[in-house]
């Protein structure tokens, strides 16, 4: 996705507003669509109509510009070590982070470090409809969005949660051409979610296709653990 597309799809996600409410009369909604999914430009004078009606900073907006997915990918790396360690100082250090513009990442670190306190279960329902609405806008989801869904599983309902796998391990099967950390992230997806059925007492012969995709997933080094703690998990299983 566009660097310029997926900033202002957050940004008006996180203002909670429709694509009719952030443009106004400065364009058609429908061409902001357009631009959100990477299929038109934005023309510069516009994109200074529509950050100024919605009182957003252009300097603040552009500051990461050209180098928004190293970017993310370094701030979600630090929230996966800060989880993994249950450091919640860490995660607040990072929320604190007033540099970072991703503002739907944020709102899985908040839910990363109320997992850790153990208050998931109050977790705003207008943050988790937030996060929800734009997985759901996305074409494709990136390594970004996959990232969210490894770590805001919680949020979503139990149907819900099946149709992300059940797509997932349909959609991204060519192994061989996925970096490391697109192999780490659907590993995580797996285990997080074989954790959450346990959680919930849901039965893992009804979930059994994800240990098949677990297998599948090619034998590198980086997701050692996750193999490991599924493996155990499907031999617990079947000595039921």
């Amino acid at each position: 996705m566009d660097v310029i597309g997926e900033n202002l799809k957050n940004l008006r996600l996180s203002l909670k507003l429709t694509r009719k409410e952030f443009v106004k009369d400065i364009i058609d909604s429908s061409y902001l669509a357009h631009i959100e999914n990477n299929k038109n430009e934005v023309r510069a004078l516009t994109l200074v109509k529509l950050l100024g009606q919605n009182n957003i900073s252009v300097l603040e907006f552009l500051k990461p510009y050209g180098n928004i997915e190293k970017q993310n990918e370094i701030y979600e790396e630090q929230a996966s070590r800060a989880f993994f360690s249950k450091n919640v100082n860490a995660l607040e250090e990072l929320l604190e982070n007033s540099a970072y513009p991703n503002l739907i990442i944020r709102q899985v670190v908040c839910l990363m470090r109320d997992k850790l306190i153990h208050k998931e279960k109050k977790y705003p329902t207008q943050k988790k409809k937030m996060i929800k609405r734009f997985l759901l806008a996305v074409d494709h989801w990136n390594d970004d969005c996959l990232w969210i869904i490894a770590n805001a599983l919680e949020i979503f309902e139990t149907d819900e949660v099946c149709g992300i796998i059940s797509l997932i391990a349909s959609t991204y099967t060519d192994f061989n051409k996925y970096s490391d950390r697109r192999i780490k992230l659907l590993a995580q997806i797996i285990l997080n979610f074989l954790d959450l059925c346990l959680k919930n007492k849901t039965p893992l012969w009804k979930v059994d296709k994800v240990f098949s995709y677990m297998n599948k997933l090619p034998n590198r080094s980086i997701i050692f653990y996750e193999k490991a703690q599924v493996a155990e998990i499907q031999i617990e299983e079947l000595c039921k």
